[in-house]
């Protein structure tokens, strides 16, 4: 059985993405964390936040940027809440940097929707990295913005994102409509008292 603070950063981990998914529109279902770590091969699953995904959305860039904020959420939380994030938020394939990365590589590379037009098919062709050596900067540079993106939504939800966490931590499983009352109520405390910042 895992700890109380490994369980509170990795209920912070999962409150970050469920937060910034909500806040952006997505169709949260739940957020869960789990108690035991099951390892399956390089990847551990300590918890998730689960999304309802429309096979018919439009997908358009924006589409795409709000994945990669939601994607790097979980990150973004644990630098706003634990003061930086460790290693399971990064590194390894199907780690959430690793999505957002090949998110972003998709834009430039894939569907024309980067600083060029051109589609050189799916960003798993170049694995040694022969392609554009400028791609990597405007790659990390669309990842630091969607990461600042996400801490701001989730700065300006502090309190709930806080509530959440503490919540998520003792009872493993929030249904979405608790997640979203606590938003509701975070944006109308935040018109109430605009912050000055």
């Amino acid at each position: 059985m895992l700890d109380i603070p490994i369980l509170r950063a990795n209920a912070v981990h999962e409150i970050g993405h469920a937060v910034v998914g909500a806040v952006l529109g997505m169709d949260l279902v739940n957020v869960a964390i789990v108690d035991r770590v099951r390892v399956d091969g390089n990847l551990q699953s300590l918890g998730h936040a689960r999304f309802r995904r429309d096979p018919w959305i439009r997908r358009a860039k924006r589409h795409y940027l709000d994945v990669i904020a939601m994607s790097l959420a979980g990150m973004a939380a644990e630098d706003v809440f634990l003061g930086g994030h460790d290693d399971g938020a990064a590194g390894n394939d199907g780690s959430d940097l690793f999505e957002a990365t090949n998110t972003a590589m998709a834009l430039e590379l894939t569907y024309g929707m980067g600083a060029k037009l051109a589609s050189y098919g799916h960003p798993a062709r170049y694995p040694d990295g022969n392609f554009d050596p400028m791609l990597l900067p405007r790659v990390d540079a669309v990842l630091q913005e969607q990461l600042d993106r996400a801490k701001s939504i989730l700065l300006r939800h502090r309190e709930a994102c806080t509530i959440l966490a503490d919540e998520l931590a003792v009872r493993r499983e929030l249904p979405a409509q608790e997640v979203l009352d606590a938003l509701e109520h975070s944006a109308q405390e935040n018109q109430k008292n605009p912050r000055s910042d």
